[in-house]
């Protein structure tokens, strides 16, 4: 297809949002249909998580568990489980993004690196991740945001059959990811944005080892933030906006060059699409 020769970051696609809460299941929001392509269509998942720490530091099923407000039973496993599935069906799909926001907030942020990175380990299976040193070795710069900048993402086809797993969420438990992701680390980290800030605002504190960024965004800040994300894009960064919900506002963000368009409108609105692809360029 054509879209294959995109750079990742330099392309849109839709995702759903608390994809866990949602009436299709995860192999219908993944699914595309050239007819319909409002119907599913998704690059992207979302998957809120809390930890229940034990003595198997990360590997035991229901260390992480998914669910919105409080922590739940039902394990991540489940998830990664559909997510596997869905390879075995469709071994060259597209890249999926899938976002890990962390809930907890209790406990030690220094072992989360390990534990979610073992849990990964045990419950998905590492080889289909696309990981935040496999971005690093295009070029020799130290940071990830300098990779892009230099080097860029690869292409859509280069990512085919792969899965990006992003954490979102609690500040301070993904920047310590982050700050000491090394080699096997299986997951990026993305920084909460502002949309009522201007870009220059922003600027002084954007991380340089992170290259997602998170925004809620609003229609009365529109003004604000349909310059900021177009600058946040040429910077290099990749930005997911949240909740699409509404007509009105997904056309606000795909006029503002947001790359990760994130609804709960996962079938039914003609309107929730990037186009006629499952990426379009920005």
């Amino acid at each position: 297809m054509a879209y294959g020769g995109l750079r990742y970051h330099q392309c849109r696609f839709k995702a759903s949002h608390n994809s866990y809460e949602r009436d299709e299941d995860l192999h219908q929001q993944l699914h595309w249909n050239t007819g319909q392509p409002w119907q599913g269509g998704c690059r992207s998942l979302e998957l809120d998580i809390w930890r229940h720490s034990d003595a198997s530091n990360g590997q035991s099923l229901g260390y992480f568990t998914v669910a919105h407000s409080t922590p739940g039973t039902r394990p991540l496993a489940d998830y990664l489980g559909h997510l596997l599935s869905h390879h075995a069906n469709h071994p060259s799909h597209d890249p999926v993004l899938v976002t890990l926001d962390i809930k907890s907030t209790q406990g030690s942020a220094a072992k989360f690196a390990g534990e979610i990175d073992r849990y990964l380990g045990e419950w998905f299976d590492a080889g289909l991740v696309y990981k935040p040193a496999d971005l690093r070795v295009r070029s020799r710069l130290p940071e990830l945001l300098q990779v892009v900048q230099r080097a860029g993402w690869p292409r859509i086809d280069e990512l085919k059959g792969k899965f990006v797993f992003c954490l979102s969420g609690t500040e301070a438990w993904k920047r310590n990811y982050a700050e000491h992701a090394g080699a096997t680390s299986l997951c990026f980290a993305d920084r909460d944005v502002a949309d009522d800030r201007p870009f220059d605002a922003l600027a002084p504190g954007l991380p340089s080892n992170r290259v997602f960024l998170n925004m809620n965004v609003f229609s009365a800040d529109y003004a604000i933030w349909k310059e900021s994300t177009r600058a946040l894009g040429q910077r290099g960064y990749i930005v997911r906006a949240y909740v699409l919900d509404s007509k009105a506002l997904w056309t606000k963000a795909l006029g503002a060059g947001v790359q990760v368009l994130s609804t709960n409108q996962v079938r039914g609105k003609t309107w929730a699409q990037v186009g006629t692809d499952p990426f379009v360029p920005v």
